[in-house]
């Protein structure tokens, strides 16, 4: 019976990370909230996972906001969220004190905002300047901060923001971003 109990068992958690696993790949590819919705349902699968899609979502409904405003094409922007939420948008626009060097503005739910240095994997990264405060501004205030940089200004140095204390949280925060900041 031991046994019986422990293969049962071993299949449940197989079968929820099969199900999760699934369902961050959703919140991967769909544009928006009813395709997400959409495909989970052809899918058989349902939206509870402790937060993780619901932050994939706002994160990648946030920062294709982010990228908007900035003027940052869809093929330049990256997300993901792993044991740490991040996001990547490849700038066009060069430092102009480090001419030649491409630039990237990063976010990571722990420090929020910043512009670096485009570098090569076996590089040391490069940060020109991080965004002070929330862990999800409006994205009028990090298309501000961007240009601020990239006229040569430096805004602050490493810190760390303060990110609501959950993913369901963030979620939440970064979905109110877009209806109170359009």
């Amino acid at each position: 019976m031991s046994q019986f109990a422990n293969s049962r068992a071993r299949a449940q958690r197989e079968r929820t990370d099969h199900r999760n696993r699934a369902i961050r790949t959703v919140a991967g590819q769909a544009r928006d909230r009813e395709e997400f919705i959409g495909l989970l349902a052809m899918l058989g699968l349902d939206d509870t996972d402790g937060g993780w899609s619901a932050l994939s979502r706002s994160l990648a409904d946030y920062v294709q906001q982010v990228a908007a405003a900035i003027g940052v094409p869809a093929h330049a922007v990256a997300y993901e969220v792993t044991d740490t939420a991040t996001a990547y948008l490849g700038l066009a626009q060069r430092s102009p004190n480090h001419a030649g060097r491409d630039l990237m503005l990063v976010w990571d739910e722990q420090l929020g905002w910043y512009v670096a240095i485009e570098t090569h994997p076996d590089e040391t990264p490069l940060v020109l300047s991080y965004l002070r405060g929330d862990a999800v501004p409006p994205p009028a205030v990090v298309a501000r901060f961007v240009a601020a940089v990239l006229d040569g200004v430096r805004i602050d140095r490493l810190h760390s923001v303060q990110p609501p204390l959950d993913r369901i949280a963030m979620a939440r925060k970064m979905s109110d971003t877009r209806v109170t900041h359009q």
